[in-house]
C-alpha cells in the first residue's frame, strides 16, 4: 500500500518526473549508466514525515487561508519533490 500513497502524491510533468525516486529532470538524460541507479537508489521517495509534513502545510495554505493550488506559498513547498496536495489513506478492518 506504501507504493499506492506515493505514486498518488506525484505531480505529473513535475521536476522530479520519476515515480520511485527523486532524480530532477535536469539529470535523466544519464539514464541507464551506472551512476544513474546510485543516484535512483541513494534518491529514493520514501513516505517520511518530512513528505507528509508538506503535503498537510500546502493542504493548510489551501483550504485553511484560501491559497490557490498553483500559488507562490504552495508551489515553493510542494514543486521541487513533484508532490501534489493529496492525501490517500487506507482504512484497516
Amino acid at each position: 500500500m506504501v507504493r499506492r500513497i506515493i505514486i498518488a502524491s506525484i505531480r505529473d510533468l513535475g521536476l522530479c518526473p520519476c515515480p520511485r525516486c527523486l532524480m530532477p529532470l535536469a539529470v535523466v538524460s544519464n539514464m541507464g549508466k551506472a551512476r544513474d541507479m546510485k543516484m535512483r537508489k541513494s534518491l529514493a521517495r520514501v513516505d517520511d514525515q518530512e513528505r507528509r509534513y508538506k503535503v498537510e502545510l500546502a493542504r493548510g495554505f489551501i483550504y485553511n487561508k484560501g491559497y490557490l493550488v498553483n500559488s507562490n506559498a504552495v508551489e515553493r513547498v510542494l514543486r521541487p519533490e513533484s508532490l501534489v496536495p493529496n492525501i490517500v489513506s487506507e482504512v484497516l478492518d
